[in-house]
């Protein structure tokens, strides 16, 4: 879609101008017909490639995003995003092959207005679904987003096997914590213990809150060790915590790689029966 030879690319640009109100809502018809905000960002950087000669594009709206992502760019420019009510969306972040012309601002304006009601839904839609897939409590992923998440995690490698590790964490003795201390204190043990599960994985991986004080990370991509480190690190972000300490917490680890041909379930069945098997020697 970027790989446009430079002639035809020029001569496109040099008929691009400001869109008329019949083009304007056919452009507006198809952002709002696209179903992801994936698919709304490549269609809109699609489109803007008519009119300028991109090497990157991002979007920052409390996230950065790159829809388009090429090093090398000799001019950058920015453009604020704003609503109807003239609220702040996010801002647009170009690399360019030539600094824009006045018929391009023009045009690249009017398509930001166009982008700006589509993208307002697609991210209230976005956070949305992020609410329903966080457990509460943590901030963690919930059960139906591990079961969504290991079920696309087996499937790529199953497709390209760059390596996958499944650890199942339970804190220890937790059920003396709240006997003890009560649901208040059980509750920020959980918090912090979560919060630690964070610090101790790789942005590529991913940790979730299964229900009570099981916890589920998912380690990708990875060699069949390393979970080891992970724990490492976990024990010993629990020897210096003082909080987790006064509780005297500690938790129990359970891992499995997955293999190929490995179900989804004979992964869970295998690190949870590697869990059981360190629970058991608990004093």
């Amino acid at each position: 879609m970027w790989g446009q030879g430079a002639e035809p690319w020029s001569r496109q640009t040099e008929r691009a101008s400001t869109l008329d109100s019949n083009e304007q809502l056919q452009l507006l018809a198809l952002l709002l017909a696209q179903g992801s905000l994936h698919e709304l960002l490549t269609t809109f950087a699609s489109r803007v490639a008519r009119i300028v000669r991109l090497h990157s594009l991002l979007i920052d709206c409390g996230q950065p995003r790159h829809i388009v992502n090429s090093e090398g760019a000799p001019h950058h420019c920015s453009f604020e995003l704003r609503d109807d009510n003239h609220s702040l969306l996010g801002l647009l972040h170009y690399g360019l092959e030539l600094p824009l012309s006045h018929t391009q601002q023009r045009a690249l304006q009017q398509y930001h207005q166009l982008l700006s009601m589509p993208l307002r839904l697609m991210l209230r839609l976005e956070q949305l679904q992020s609410q329903v897939r966080l457990d509460h409590l943590t901030g963690l992923g919930n059960r139906a987003h591990f079961d969504e998440a290991i079920g696309r995690a087996v499937e790529q490698n199953c497709r390209e096997h760059h390596g996958l590790v499944l650890v199942l964490v339970d804190l220890d003795r937790f059920k003396l914590i709240n006997d003890t201390w009560g649901h208040p204190v059980g509750d920020l043990v959980l918090a912090r213990f979560a919060q630690l599960l964070r610090e101790v994985i790789r942005t590529t991986d991913q940790a979730f809150r299964l229900g009570g004080d099981e916890f589920a990370l998912i380690l990708q991509p990875a060699e069949p060790l390393a979970w080891q480190p992970v724990q490492q690190r976990l024990c010993d972000q629990l020897r210096s915590h003082q909080e987790l300490l006064s509780f005297g917490v500690g938790c129990s680890l359970g891992a499995a790689s997955w293999q190929s041909g490995m179900s989804v379930h004979q992964l869970y069945e295998l690190a949870d029966a590697d869990l059981y098997r360190g629970k058991s020697q608990l004093p």
